[in-house]
């Protein structure tokens, strides 16, 4: 019996500048999307939860009882983030459609990519936006370009106004370019095209879906060696550097209070008032993974429910407030 089989479910290994691919099915196969509204509620909890994760998104595709993610954490925030964004559009979609329960299927999978080689990364990133092809939902990239809920189109360009957290510069780079010119425009959208052909000639694409890692054989057997020593250390393997995170990300928030009470005129967050605390708080809860809960604690307020109101308040008090809006564009500079 070897090693990794000793234990029953491989912990996540997490680190930062980790790549993966993470996919996630509707619990039983059931449809995660009732229509495009569920869709942009995603879409929504996704960049979300990139700016809060410190997650780069480089590709992504949702299908209709799944969706697809090529991420980098810059900070170790796999598990959290993953968290977030499950729970944060799970709660969104059984408000909307008056439902309980679980929507997803217990456990995601998150397939960890060697950042060394670029192939892989590529591989990945088409295998992607690929995806509606090799369904038979759509027949070719002429209808590819056109959906919305697949950031191909925005990486041809052929969508504009793409948001600031989906990032083309890897997916450039990787094929040799380090400007989003007009050339390496087409260059991309002709890679895509000739991919589309190619799609059952691709070795990698059995080890995409089936695999937990695909890299050299050398950064597979570093994260092998990881595995074993992470299964071996701790008890609870899902959340095996829970601790540790939660600290960095207390320790980040306790930064970003600090840098945005000095950028509202204070010498410390313990003496922002009003509606310039709540401005803090919406800050950290848009930059890091702490929780509601530890907010509230930090400010005073005995209940979570207040903290959530009250940024919630504030966010919308910016569409209105001439002065607010001035100090959160401030904010958005640190």
């Amino acid at each position: 019996m070897g090693r990794l089989a000793l234990m029953a479910r491989a912990p996540r290994i997490e680190y930062p500048g980790a790549l993966y691919h993470v996919m996630n099915r509707g619990n039983h196969l059931e449809r995660i999307f009732r229509d495009n509204v569920d869709r942009t509620l995603l879409l929504q909890a996704l960049e979300q939860t990139a700016k809060s994760a410190g997650w780069s998104v480089h590709s992504f595709c949702f299908m209709s009882n799944h969706y697809h993610l090529l991420i980098e954490t810059h900070r170790a925030t796999l598990v959290k983030g993953m968290q977030y964004l499950n729970s944060t559009y799970t709660r969104r979609y059984n408000l909307r459609h008056k439902t309980f329960g679980h929507l997803f299927q217990g456990r995601y999978k998150g397939l960890l990519i060697d950042p060394e080689d670029a192939s892989y990364f590529l591989s990945v990133s088409d295998y992607i936006h690929l995806n509606p092809i090799r369904a038979k939902i759509i027949q070719d990239t002429h209808d590819l370009w056109k959906d919305p809920w697949n950031s191909v189109g925005w990486l041809a360009a052929k969508r504009s106004k793409m948001p600031d957290w989906l990032k083309w510069q890897r997916v450039y780079g990787q094929l040799g370019y380090s400007k989003r010119t007009l050339s390496a425009i087409r260059a991309y959208r002709k890679h895509i095209q000739e991919k589309t052909h190619q799609q059952e000639d691709n070795p990698q694409y059995r080890k995409i879906r089936r695999g937990w890692c695909l890299g050299s054989e050398s950064f597979i057997r570093q994260m092998k060696d990881k595995l074993y020593e992470l299964g071996q250390n701790q008890e609870d393997s899902e959340t095996w550097n829970d601790e540790a995170s939660e600290e960095l990300e207390e320790e980040r928030a306790e930064r970003l209070l600090a840098q945005g009470a000095r950028r509202l005129g204070y010498s410390g967050w313990q003496q922002a008032k009003g509606s310039d605390r709540m401005l803090l708080c919406r800050l950290v809860r848009q930059c890091t993974q702490v929780p509601v809960k530890w907010l509230a604690g930090r400010f005073g307020l005995r209940t979570r429910n207040g903290m959530s109101s009250s940024i919630c308040l504030v966010g919308k008090q910016i569409q209105t407030n001439r002065s607010l809006a001035c100090k959160w564009k401030l904010l958005q500079g640190i």
